[in-house]
C-alpha cells in the first residue's frame, strides 16, 4: 500500500460546520479527523472484542490504545503523541449566511431547534457550507505498518459512504460523498449496486452482543430508504416520514394530514408529568435520542426529556443516522444506519420535568420507522 492516500469528496447537503463564532468558512482537519475516529471505532469494536476473547473491558482498553496509536493523543505526563499520518486538506467550498432558505417544513423538522426557525419564512439561523468539494491527503510515516494504513483507509472510506460533518449530521445535514480515491484497494462506487457491495465489504467481525458505544454489530441495520435526483427532496421525504411517525399533531393534523398518533401514550405520560402526577417511565420515543422536547399547543406547556447525569443536562445522540449519498450521474440515495448500543450508563436515569425515571430502549420503535419506506433495500440487518 502507498504511503499516501488521497480521497475527494463533494458536499451533498447543507453543512453546519463553524469556527469559534459558529460561522461556516471551510472544512478543517480536526473536524475530519474527529469523524474518522468515529468511523474507525464503529468498524473496529467487533475485531477488538474478538481479539480479547469477548472481554469487554479488555477490548475497550485495546481499542483506546490502538486509536491513540493511529490518530494520536494529547501529550500529557509523557503519554500520547502524534498519530501515524499527517492530514492535509484542499477545498473549494461555498459558504453562505443562512443560505438554506425557504426550506420545507419537513426539512425544518430535521433541523430541529437551534438551527431552524419558521418565523418570517422557514430558514436556518446559522451560516453553512452550501456546496463545494474538498480533498483529503493522508501522508503516513515511513515506518507505518500496512495493517495500520489499511485500518485508517477503511475509516476514511466509510466516512465517504455513510458520513458527514457538522451539526445535525445524524439528520442528514452535512452529508458528503466520495468522488475520488487513490492509494489503496478501495474504489469509488458508481452505482447503487456497487455502493451496496462496498458497504457490505466493510462489515466484518460483527459481534451479536450490544456494543458499549455506537458501533457496528450483528444488531445494526443499514437501509437504502429512498432515491431521487435531488438531495433536498430526499431530506423532505425522510423528514415527512419522521414527522408523521413521531408527532402527536395539533387538532388531529400533522403538516395538514390526519395525525397517525403512534405514540399517544408518550403524549399522555408527559402531560401527566406536567400536571404533577407520578410517572414510572420515560417516553418510548426517547430511543431517537436525548434531549427530547414536548410542546402542548392547547395549554402552551413545555417539557424537556433529558439525560441528566449529576443533575446536569446532557445529550444521548441518536442511534439512527441519515446520510444522503450522491453518485457521479447525479442520482442520490437516502441511507439510514441504525447502530443499537448501550443507551445510557448502567443505573443512569432520564429526567422528565423534575422526575427521574429509568429507561430501557425499545429498538423496534426504530425498526418500525425504517419499515415505513416502501422501496427500501436493506443492505445489512
Amino acid at each position: 500500500m502507498k504511503k499516501i492516500i488521497e480521497a475527494e469528496f463533494i458536499i451533498v447537503t447543507p453543512m453546519f460546520i463553524g469556527d469559534a463564532n459558529q460561522e461556516a468558512h471551510d472544512v478543517r482537519p480536526p473536524s475530519l479527523k474527529g469523524a474518522l475516529r468515529f468511523w474507525w471505532r464503529a468498524l473496529n469494536w467487533g475485531r477488538m472484542l474478538t481479539a480479547e476473547g469477548g472481554d469487554t473491558a479488555k477490548a475497550l482498553s485495546a481499542l483506546h490504545n490502538r486509536e491513540a496509536k493511529l490518530f494520536g493523543l494529547a501529550v500529557s505526563d509523557k503519554t500520547g503523541g502524534q498519530g501515524v499520518f499527517l492530514l492535509t486538506l484542499k477545498q473549494a467550498v461555498e459558504a453562505k449566511d443562512q443560505g438554506f432558505q425557504k426550506m420545507s417544513g419537513e426539512q425544518l423538522y430535521l433541523l430541529g431547534q437551534g438551527l431552524g426557525s419558521f418565523k418570517h419564512g422557514n430558514h436556518t439561523t446559522r451560516s453553512e457550507l452550501t456546496s463545494g468539494t474538498f480533498s483529503a491527503s493522508l501522508l503516513f510515516r515511513p515506518d507505518t505498518k500496512d495493517e495500520d494504513r489499511h485500518s485508517v483507509a477503511e475509516a476514511l472510506f466509510a466516512f465517504g459512504l455513510l458520513g458527514g460533518l457538522g451539526s445535525r449530521v445524524r439528520h442528514g445535514m452535512g452529508s458528503v460523498s466520495l468522488t475520488g480515491w487513490q492509494g489503496s484497494e478501495f474504489s469509488v462506487p458508481q452505482t447503487a449496486a456497487e455502493y451496496g457491495k462496498a458497504i457490505k465489504g466493510l462489515l466484518t467481525h460483527l459481534p451479536e452482543t450490544l456494543p458499549p458505544f455506537t458501533a457496528f454489530s450483528g444488531q445494526s441495520r443499514i437501509d437504502i430508504s429512498a432515491e431521487n435526483d435531488n438531495p433536498l427532496t430526499l431530506l423532505t421525504t425522510v423528514g415527512s416520514e419522521l414527522q408523521m411517525y413521531r408527532s402527536f399533531g395539533q387538532n388531529g393534523k400533522v403538516a395538514g394530514k390526519p395525525a397517525e398518533r403512534n405514540f399517544t401514550s408518550d403524549h399522555d405520560l408527559v402531560q401527566s408529568a406536567i400536571n404533577g402526577k407520578r410517572i414510572n417511565r420515560a417516553p418510548v420515543r426517547s430511543v431517537f435520542g436525548l434531549p427530547h422536547n414536548y410542546f402542548f399547543s392547547s395549554t402552551k406547556d413545555k417539557a424537556d426529556i433529558n439525560y441528566a447525569p449529576d443533575g446536569t443536562d446532557a445529550r444521548r445522540a441518536s442511534p439512527l443516522l441519515l446520510h444522503i449519498h450522491r453518485f457521479p450521474d447525479g442520482k442520490c440515495l437516502a441511507v439510514h444506519t441504525l447502530l443499537p448500543a448501550t443507551f445510557l450508563p448502567e443505573g443512569a436515569q432520564i429526567r422528565v420535568k423534575s422526575k427521574q425515571v429509568s429507561f430501557t430502549p425499545d429498538w423496534e420503535v426504530l425498526h418500525t420507522f425504517l419499515n415505513r419506506f416502501k422501496t427500501k433495500e436493506t443492505l445489512h440487518g
